[in-house]
């Protein structure tokens, strides 16, 4: 079972529309999902997909098409009206407000991808870091990306899809000519899982008993008195602040598994990131938290440069003469950093330059 802690928010009027504009690009919604997984994996070392919503007014000329290729990609399409002049900015805000949702109310969501180009997300992106959300950020590859959004995000993924137009998607729904309707439409499973309530949430069982009943029994109940908080609460480690610390330690990418292997090895032995292993590595911290001590500490260092398929398996391959290792309880969660003195359970086993080259998992 896959683990789902990925939760994509798209603005669909400025990945396809922009402000104003008619530009609405023969691509598949699927591609631009397959690679926003992809480079989510590669380089937080998350899951895949828990959930991805896109906003528009998709009545708008051409977007109104383009919705059933997206729908069909298990995305689901949320209609915003404007309610004033500023057009712009209404769909804007329906997304803040719903990705602000899911970040406080489902804790298995630890990656949030916001697909968009445009600077009013920065605020966005600074409360999820306060969240401690690993964010992404995308859009077009030959679109202009405000350069305080792409310096805020901790990854920014220009996504370069193949032209390949959804031919049946792209046909409208209904048409005057009913030799222009296919017989049967392409059933094509959903992308995306939904996303399961907080198992803390309890739904109380209303009692079958008479209310007046009910009311007696409450009153008999002798009153509970309040419980002292003896001890103060825990305060939550905030590793965004943590890896705000950290210093570049390497300006350079890697180009090679071996050379990889030797910067992380370098970024490991400053202090603060030490530090920074050292906590995250007695919480049993995943690795998008990982990753972001590795951004700041290497900024160019990715995986795939290295070619290395995950940050997963690089890092088991990297973390081999270390103190820190990689372990998984089951195979429905990703990775978590810990200390290999302790000898944890699960702990997966190390790659070696040889089982990387072969493709070993």
């Amino acid at each position: 079972m896959t683990n789902r802690n990925v939760a994509v928010f798209i603005d669909a009027e400025n990945l396809f529309k922009g402000y104003g504009k008619l530009e609405i690009p023969d691509i598949s919604m699927e591609q631009i999902l397959e690679q926003l997984e992809a480079a989510a994996a590669r380089e937080a070392g998350a899951g895949s997909i828990a959930l991805a919503r896109a906003y528009a007014d998709w009545g708008a000329l051409g977007l109104e098409d383009y919705r059933r290729d997206v729908e069909r990609a298990g995305v689901e399409t949320v209609q915003v009206f404007s309610v004033s002049k500023a057009e712009k900015n209404a769909a804007d805000i329906v997304l803040v407000v719903d990705c602000l949702r899911a970040a406080g109310d489902l804790d298995q969501l630890e990656v949030f991808v916001v697909v968009s180009a445009d600077g009013d997300f920065v605020p966005l992106v600074r409360r999820l870091h306060e969240l401690d959300k690993y964010v992404i950020g995308a859009t077009l590859a030959d679109h202009p990306v405000n350069n305080v959004l792409e310096r805020e995000v901790d990854q920014y993924v220009p996504l370069k899809v193949k032209q390949v137009p959804p031919a049946a998607a792209l046909q409208p729904l209904f048409s005057g000519d009913p030799s222009s309707v296919p017989a049967t439409l392409p059933r094509t499973p959903a992308r995306v899982a939904p996303v399961e309530p907080r198992a803390d949430k309890k739904v109380e069982k209303q009692s079958d008993a008479p209310k007046a009943e009910r009311r007696a029994d409450k009153k008999a109940e002798p009153k509970k008195s309040p419980k002292r908080q003896d001890t103060p609460r825990k305060t939550k480690t905030s590793w965004h602040d943590l890896a705000k610390e950290i210093e570049v330690v390497h300006a350079g990418a890697a180009s090679s598994p071996s050379e990889y292997k030797e910067v992380v090895e370098k970024v490991l032995a400053d202090d603060r990131v030490r530090s920074f292993s050292d906590q995250l590595a007695n919480q049993g911290g995943p690795l998008p938290m990982l990753a972001m001590a590795l951004k700041a500490a290497a900024p160019q260092l990715s995986p795939s440069d290295a070619r290395v398929s995950s940050l997963s398996r690089a890092l088991r391959f990297a973390l081999a003469d270390t103190p820190y290792a990689l372990a998984r309880e089951s195979d429905d969660v990703q990775p978590v950093l810990v200390r290999r003195s302790t000898d944890p359970a699960g702990m997966l086993p190390d790659l070696s330059l040889d089982d990387i080259q072969r493709g070993v998992q």
